[in-house]
């Protein structure tokens, strides 16, 4: 050690600071490297803990994004549908079903009592002890034979046959009602095609599967015309949910495929593509000039935003998923609770309104107060969170689509969230748990199809199957074709007139 107070040569003092502040210089950075990789380790441990709480909630939790500390005193949430859910064809949906009834009686076949066994037993007039009983009768396949007779005209000395009934096929063995059934049990209800030929087997019927597919095939091509009919009534609303979902499809690179949908209350429209390219929504929405479209904020749709030829349609965004994201974060950070209850605020207002006139009045009167609180309080967390935390995520998803979601506040027509895109990819998804993939790009087109007919039926309260074996029917009767949402109209348009003239005949009648 060198005795710096003894020492008297100046040249050696400086170089001897010179090297000691190098060193001070070379320890800091040391001392920078180590505060940066305790940083880095603090945000893996971070970000492992929330991966690890996510996967036990995923796995032992319960799937619904409910708090499990809900105050006692909150409100409930009204039920029903919001003003933007609501379909225009409501009467059909509120139509019951008649069941046939078939009435069974019972009589005493012995003239002598069963109480005291006298003889002076009477029956009771219109005097019964009712009780009712559902039963059901199994499913039951026959052969039809269509005998048409053949004449023979001694003016042009021909032979004349009669016409027979329409079928699926010209001198096909399958009627279009099975056809319906085959292609309804499949999409609408799930069952794979080699389920429906077990069924049949037992049932008495030996079809193959791939007979059966022909069967969904031919009526596929019957009904096509429906499919732009159906995509231009999803496009003649004001607004449209888009949305995309993956789907096993069979090829030799084991790719995933997507189905893409459109929808809102007068329908939903499908299609099947390898990608998730934004290519498909360009041209899913071609045709659509002014309105806007609601999407979860897939970068596949940022066109919308950049896009001179799209500046005619506003790019809305879903508070739902915002919602989502600061539920998540909640798990981790209680902080995130503040955004959810301001979030469900919005819904309580939302569900204050029974249609889009309402609905506007409501809006201004009290969603732009909880926005702004929304917003002041993602800015008071500035330099609170980290960015790769489950919070900062959430708040920079806000942050990055903040424009979008703030559109619905002058704008009754744009809905709060992108939720109906997501319940309209739940067939799609139920059937993607049934059945194992898409074969083919042709059988994927005539599942995306035949989801597209059942969706849009459900949108305006009609029976997909009654609707199918019908336009089926007429297509192969050369008639023109009605969309889901024109026959439902017309139907609509016939009840009311109907009630009106009844209601015309009774306040005649009481006056």
């Amino acid at each position: 050690m060198i005795d710096f107070t003894k020492e008297n040569d100046k040249e050696f003092m400086r170089e001897a600071l010179m090297l000691m502040q190098e060193k001070l210089l070379s320890k800091e950075l040391e001392v920078v490297e180590l505060r940066k990789l305790k940083e880095k380790d603090e945000e893996i441990l971070q970000k492992l803990e929330e991966e690890l709480k996510n996967l036990r909630k995923r796995v032992f939790d319960s799937k619904q994004e409910r708090k499990a500390n809900k105050p006692k005193n909150q409100r409930k949430r009204r039920k029903g549908n919001l003003p933007h859910n609501k379909s225009k064809n409501t009467q059909i949906e509120e139509l019951e079903i008649d069941l046939n009834e078939e009435i069974i009686d019972y009589k005493i076949e012995k003239s002598s009592c069963p109480s005291c066994g006298g003889d002076k037993l009477h029956e009771m007039n219109n005097c019964f002890e009712e009780s009712n009983e559902f039963e059901v009768i199994e499913r039951q396949y026959i052969i039809k034979r269509h005998k048409r007779q053949k004449y023979s005209c001694k003016c042009c000395n021909k032979i004349i046959t009669a016409p027979g009934g329409v079928k699926l096929t010209p001198g096909g063995e399958y009627s279009i009602q099975l056809a319906t059934q085959v292609a309804c049990d499949k999409f609408e209800d799930h069952l794979p095609l080699e389920r429906q030929r077990k069924q049949m087997k037992r049932a008495g019927i030996n079809v193959d599967v791939k007979t059966l597919y022909g069967q969904t095939e031919h009526l596929y091509n019957l009904l096509f015309p429906l499919n732009e009919l159906m995509r231009q009534d999803v496009l003649s609303e004001k607004w449209v949910h888009i949305d995309e979902s993956p789907i096993d499809f069979y090829n030799p690179n084991k790719s995933k495929g997507y189905i893409w949908s459109m929808s809102n209350p007068r329908g939903a429209y499908y299609q099947f593509e390898p990608t998730r390219s934004g290519t498909v929504a360009k041209e899913m929405i071609q045709g659509y000039e002014k309105g806007c479209i609601i999407s979860d904020g897939y970068s596949g749709y940022n066109f919308l935003d950049s896009d001179e030829d799209y500046k005619n349609i506003s790019h809305a965004f879903c508070w739902a998923h915002v919602r989502r994201k600061f539920f998540e974060a909640m798990n981790h950070d209680d902080r995130s609770e503040v955004v959810i209850d301001l979030i469900d605020k919005l819904y309580e207002v939302e569900h204050m309104a029974d249609d889009l006139h309402s609905l506007k009045e409501v809006r201004l009167d009290n969603l732009t107060s909880i926005v702004k609180e929304i917003d002041s309080w993602i800015k008071s967390m500035d330099g609170k969170f980290l960015d790769t935390s489950s919070l900062g995520k959430a708040i920079h998803y806000y942050q990055n689509r903040r424009e979008g979601l703030q559109l619905f506040l002058n704008d009754e027509t744009v809905p709060i969230d992108n939720n109906m895109a997501e319940r309209k990819q739940r067939c799609p998804v139920m059937g993607r748990k049934n059945f194992n993939c898409f074969k083919s790009i042709n059988g994927a087109d005539v599942g995306t199809f035949f989801y597209s007919v059942i969706e849009s039926c459900k949108s305006n309260g009609l029976s997909p199957r009654s609707f199918i074996n019908t336009m089926a029917h007429r297509s192969a009767k050369g008639e023109e074709l009605e969309s889901p949402f024109e026959y439902a109209s017309r139907i609509s348009e016939r009840l009311r007139t109907q009630i009106a003239e009844e209601l015309s005949a009774l306040s005649k009648d009481s006056g």
